[in-house]
């Protein structure tokens, strides 16, 4: 059996992301994941880290875009996550969508 932060820290591993992040993780993502210790719902995990992810990802690209020196492959990470969106048929929050808002004038 695997557990929710199982699953979640082994899907991580590859980006290098520290336990303290995926413990803040499994904290914030208590409405989906109420128990990290119960057997996985894959899709569920997958929702979770997507949500998670689309906070971050902004915060990740203005440290990365300030010239200091980011231990994470943003660039990997941003590609998992558009993947992670499109299997879940979410828009990410690195595609900007421009909105026709002409009618309104």
């Amino acid at each position: 059996m695997t557990t929710y932060k199982e699953y979640i820290a082994l899907t991580l591993k590859r980006f290098d992301i520290d336990n303290s992040t995926i413990d803040l993780l499994l904290i914030n993502q208590k409405q989906l994941i109420a128990d990290c210790e119960k057997e996985v719902d894959v899709m569920i995990a997958k929702r979770a880290l997507c949500n998670e992810f689309a906070l971050l990802i902004p915060i990740w690209s203005q440290i990365s875009e300030s010239g200091s020196s980011v231990s994470l492959n943003f660039e990997a990470i941003k590609i998992w996550y558009e993947a992670l969106c499109d299997e879940l048929d979410i828009v990410p929050v690195t595609r900007i969508i421009v909105k026709d808002i002409s009618s309104r004038w």
